[in-house]
């Protein structure tokens, strides 16, 4: 099949460049920009639209540039190193503004205007304290291709700190690393900032033996930046070699210091999780995102609020700083724990975290008639489906909805609105520059 002859509309949510064939099939490519004119090759015809692959740019967008990673294009995990900083930003606000244009709700359409310009991050690269390789079958870490299991070999990517691409290229000079990777299936790489070190995971596919803690003490003599090494699995918790001190019962944390937030909290506030647990990779930027999710929730000491998937208390400890009480929730049991430990090293006598799926506890919170002056969601990908009616309940005021993905976004604030809340501002957070990924934040009423 030859070439077909293509004009982008616009970036969609994906990624993807949308075009239109001269019949008026849509097509959807990756790696092109709004207004280029290209060639592509159709990959496949799915049901209304085709996938295709970029095969030459005839007239291209002002705003392409060279991608400064030699493995872009192979490497799935950037999508816009093609394009400048300034038109990312751009791509991203026009994904969100096209799913909520393109929402069944009418009340949705409305809320166009109140799409905010998104909040740039504090660095193009370099961002990112944790990383997750694969290890192929030739024991080589790396990222997987695009939709694909097979994986590219790296020895450093650009959005990581330079000090886990350090570490990453120093392990692979020693033999004891690659001993350890015969029965690795994945690798975490995860920057300490209260020590300027990295903490080294490794995702076993058995449990560890004396050889591997051995493996393991070796790199860490030879290697000054490695703080730790931990091994984990699917039937045992995470464990390594001894730090010497057995009674540190924090030595598997990573801890972080958040600043002041000007009009809410006076004080530094420093925030530890479990090696392996969850939280935001741009660490810079999500100062931001918490100082947006304050200004949001207004809280005083008069305000009751409720933080759903709370983790290891990112928003809540902030918030209950400023509020007269909050109860977070969260399924994750380390993640719990760390919310715990954290609002005592920060002194606070109002907080209360429990361990329980989501929407059962929501459940049985509004059976209870319980309800909350604010209420905090911040899901995973997949969002917070049927969850919509229990929220109108527990929801006295104000709902602050964190999304890491537009689409489930859209869908959520479109069950929202029809349970009797009004969407009041939305704002775009640039967490995963380089990437069509964006976080955003918003802010609903009853």
């Amino acid at each position: 099949m030859s070439d077909s002859h293509l004009r982008i509309e616009k970036i969609v949510n994906g990624g993807y460049g949308l075009a239109r064939r001269e019949n008026g099939q849509i097509v959807l490519l990756r790696h092109v920009l709004p207004g280029e004119t290209v060639t592509a090759r159709i990959l496949a015809e799915k049901k209304g639209f085709a996938e295709a692959a970029l095969s030459k740019i005839i007239e291209a967008s002002p705003h392409r540039i060279s991608p400064p990673c030699p493995k872009y294009g192979a490497c799935g995990g950037c999508d816009l190193q093609h394009c400048d900083s300034e038109q990312q930003l751009q791509i991203k606000q026009g994904i969100i503004a096209d799913l909520i244009e393109r929402a069944p709700q009418s009340v949705l359409q409305l809320a166009v205007p109140l799409l905010a310009d998104p909040i740039a991050s504090p660095q193009a690269f370099g961002y990112r304290q944790r990383i997750r390789l694969q290890i192929d079958e030739n024991r080589q870490p790396g990222f997987r291709r695009y939709h694909s299991h097979q994986c590219v070999p790296i020895s450093e990517c650009l959005l990581a700190r330079p000090e886990l691409n350090s570490v990453l290229q120093q392990l692979q000079a020693h033999p004891p690393f690659h001993k350890i990777l015969a029965t690795t299936t994945e690798l975490e790489l995860l920057f300490n900032p209260a020590s300027s070190r990295v903490v080294c995971l490794f995702h076993l596919s058995r449990k560890p033996r004396p050889t591997d803690m051995k493996q393991a003490e070796a790199l860490m003599a030879t290697l000054p930046l490695v703080e730790k090494i931990l091994f984990h699995g699917q039937d045992f918790l995470p464990c390594g070699p001894s730090s010497g001190n057995k009674d540190d019962g924090d030595n598997d944390e990573l801890q972080f210091l958040l600043p002041p937030f000007p009009g809410h909290t006076d004080k530094s506030i420093s925030l530890a999780l479990e090696a392996g647990g969850f939280c935001q990779v741009n660490l810079e930027q999500n100062i931001q995102l918490i100082q947006t999710v304050l200004d949001f929730c207004q809280a005083d000491r008069q305000t009751t609020v409720l933080d759903l998937f709370c983790g290891m208390g990112n928003f809540s400890i902030p918030l209950a700083m400023q509020s007269a009480s909050l109860l977070g929730i969260e399924g994750q049991g380390s993640a719990i724990r760390a919310a715990r430990k954290n609002s005592k090293r920060a002194c606070l006598t109002n907080t209360l975290f429990e361990k329980s799926p989501i929407h059962e506890r929501c459940q049985t919170l509004a059976a209870e008639d319980r309800s909350f002056d604010c209420v905090v969601i911040d899901p995973p990908r997949q969002g917070a489906p049927g969850l919509a009616r229990h929220l109108a309940t527990l929801t006295r005021k104000r709902l602050v909805y964190i999304s890491c993905d537009p689409a489930t976004l859209c869908r959520d604030l479109g069950e929202l609105s029809c349970a009797g809340f009004t969407i009041i501002k939305l704002q775009p957070v640039d967490m995963f520059p380089q990437t069509h990924h964006i976080e955003t934040v918003v802010l609903l009423e009853k």
